[in-house]
């Protein structure tokens, strides 16, 4: 019981020390009143469509598998996994997510 108390007390103690004190909260959240927004880049912006593509075109944006007879045959993953779609499938791709998206929706189900 003593071993108990003695733990509790110190654990306590512990915790009110400067060891877990947490520094001002203002020194952690900057304020970002009056600083402009971020400028997009050409390359955040492909970033950003490509990931949106991905979401649409799902396993199309894979990169393709290439032809291994060791994996054919027994299954086991062997390197490289696949390679990069080419800059020209890439675009292909990006145009063909566009026209799916550019598309109206779906009438709601009665």
């Amino acid at each position: 019981m003593r071993a108990l108390l003695i733990s509790v007390a110190s654990l306590a103690a512990f915790a009110a020390g400067p060891t877990l004190a947490q520094e001002d909260h203002a020194g952690h959240h900057p304020t970002t009143a009056g600083t402009p927004p971020a400028a997009s880049t050409p390359a955040a912006d492909a970033d950003t469509m490509h990931e949106k593509c991905k979401a649409v075109m799902a396993s199309k944006m894979a990169a393709t598998q290439p032809h291994d007879h060791g994996r054919d045959k027994t299954g086991a993953p062997t390197w490289p996994q696949g390679k990069k779609l080419s800059p020209e499938e890439m675009e292909k791709l990006h145009k063909q997510c566009e026209t799916m998206m550019s598309k109206d929706a779906a009438p709601a189900p009665k």
